[in-house]
């Protein structure tokens, strides 16, 4: 059984793990998709274009959408100034051409008014490359920033002209005297992030801000949590394909599991049965006869170590001590010369001295 439980290719960890990341997605699935329902129920008044097909076989593919939709706010903190600086054309509708804006104006059953883009005749706006420059010299030499507007927004390049004729012609400032200053100078259209405009006619139009920028905002937050969604639903269904693939083989490890662990509990039983047996008491003994034997001859073979170790220490002592010992006398020897030779010299000395001795009138006199 233990043979057999190892030949399947299967890691019950991994299938646990793989089961609790599909219960995580499917929490946060359902999390996601209420964010969106939320949202989408939210701006689908303002943003919902629903329209009829002026005729049987139309392409709906011409018609791109919304502006609101054909842009994604890249920094969260522009959506203010963005939607100010689209105003209605926020609204508006992007299509192909401009027969197909006529076809559905005149047979597509608009619920409402609306202003048709036609990509083929609109006319782009831009803002040139030297007031831009000079915008931003002068927003850096106020600690403030400028961009064109165009820039601060995503999009897909098929529709690049009808979003330079909504956000061309206006720079973003970060802050009103920067954009006061900018206009001036560059005679553009500016727009600080709390929405203040300024215009080359003089006007300037700003104050209160309530809803201001929630469309855009709202929208990049439905865009970014729809894409995530997606993702969120790729990976569950790779997860899901996985668990699938691996139920067959969870269903037969848990069998052979199942049987290994009767199996295990079968042989404790034969077991515990046997040593209650003369047989199985016999050979506990014999067993343990053979334990203490092996214990015995590790015991032994280190004793046999052990002897070993000790006496080459002797040895090596019994050595040190006999060159010690060679030392001694010889040192001995050595110290017993040297005695003998001072000996011999203290004696031809006194041979050789002369006694000296002075007289009453201070004569040396030697004998």
């Amino acid at each position: 059984m233990k043979s057999q439980l190892s030949s399947i290719s299967f890691s019950p960890d991994e299938f646990n793990k793989l089961d609790s990341d599909k219960v995580d997605l499917e929490n946060s699935l359902g999390n996601l998709r209420q964010t969106v329902d939320t949202l989408t129920a939210q701006l689908q008044g303002r943003l919902a274009f629903n329209y009829s097909d002026p005729v049987r076989g139309f392409d709906r593919s011409k018609v791109k959408g919304m502006v609101a939709k054909l842009i994604r706010v890249k920094q969260p903190e522009h959506a203010t100034a963005l939607e100010v600086v689209a105003g209605g054309k926020l609204f508006q509708v992007v299509v192909d051409e401009a027969i197909t804006g006529k076809a559905l104006l005149s047979r597509g059953r608009l619920p409402r008014r609306v202003t048709i883009i036609p990509l083929d005749k609109i006319k782009s706006k831009r803002i040139s490359n030297a007031n831009a420059n000079q915008a931003s010299s002068i927003a850096r030499k106020m600690n403030s920033s400028s961009s064109p507007a165009i820039e601060l927004v995503g999009f897909d390049e098929e529709v690049r002209s009808a979003l330079e004729y909504v956000f061309g012609s206006t720079l973003i400032v970060n802050d009103s005297n920067a954009a006061n200053k900018i206009c001036d100078a560059t005679k553009t259209r500016t727009v600080t992030l709390d929405g203040d405009v300024y215009d080359p006619s003089g006007t300037i139009s700003g104050g209160s801000k309530n809803n201001l920028g929630t469309t855009l905002a709202k929208l990049s937050e439905l865009t970014e949590s729809t894409l995530k969604l997606a993702q969120l639903e790729t990976q569950l269904g790779e997860v899901s394909s996985k668990l699938n693939e691996m139920r067959a083989s969870s269903k037969k490890y848990e069998d052979l599991s199942a049987r290994f662990e009767l199996c295990e509990a079968e042989l404790a039983s034969v077991e515990k049965h046997l040593s209650q047996t003369t047989y199985g008491m016999l050979f506990n003994q014999f067993s343990a006869m053979q334990k203490e034997i092996e214990d015995a001859l590790t015991e032994v073979e280190e004793m046999e170590q052990e002897k070993k170790i000790k006496w080459d220490l002797f040895n090596e002592l019994k050595e040190k001590e006999a060159e010690l010992t060679n030392n001694r006398e010889a040192k001995l020897k050595d110290i017993e010369e040297r005695v003998k030779m001072a000996k011999q010299s203290t004696s031809q000395q006194a041979d050789n001295a002369r006694l000296v001795s002075v007289d009453d009138n201070y004569n040396v006199l030697i004998l």
